[in-house]
């Protein structure tokens, strides 16, 4: 697939709200999915973040759901080039501070006066 330059999101938006014929393919790349926007009948663009970089997905529903939210209502999947593989890296602190956190649900009794009975 010939790509020729990248697409940001907020012309991406006008160009649906212009009803400018567009399509989307996800495209499978090492370690997530890239959108590559078609727009009228041959020009192909990547979509990219502000600054320019490619921008990546993590998983094929986040894709999607961007997709949805800029107001195209299907796309096309390309898996040729994916690699599986972690957007960013592991962040075991911030994983042991959420558990933690978290705290155990208690089941309250279903009668009063049951809770010492057995």
């Amino acid at each position: 697939m010939e790509v020729a330059g990248i697409i940001k999101e907020p012309l991406l938006r006008e160009l649906v709200q212009a009803l400018t014929p567009v399509g989307a393919t996800v495209t499978g790349q090492e370690k997530g999915f890239a959108v590559v926007v078609k727009i009228g009948n041959n020009s192909k663009k990547l979509l990219a973040t502000t600054r320019g970089d490619i921008r990546l997905f993590a998983s094929l529903d986040t894709a999607g759901q961007f997709i949805k939210n800029v107001g195209l209502s299907k796309f096309e999947v390309d898996m040729n080039g994916y690699e599986k593989g972690r957007l960013r890296k592991a962040r075991p602190d911030r994983a042991e501070a959420l558990r933690r956190t978290r705290t155990k649900v208690r089941q309250q009794p279903l009668f009063e006066g049951a809770a010492g009975r057995q």
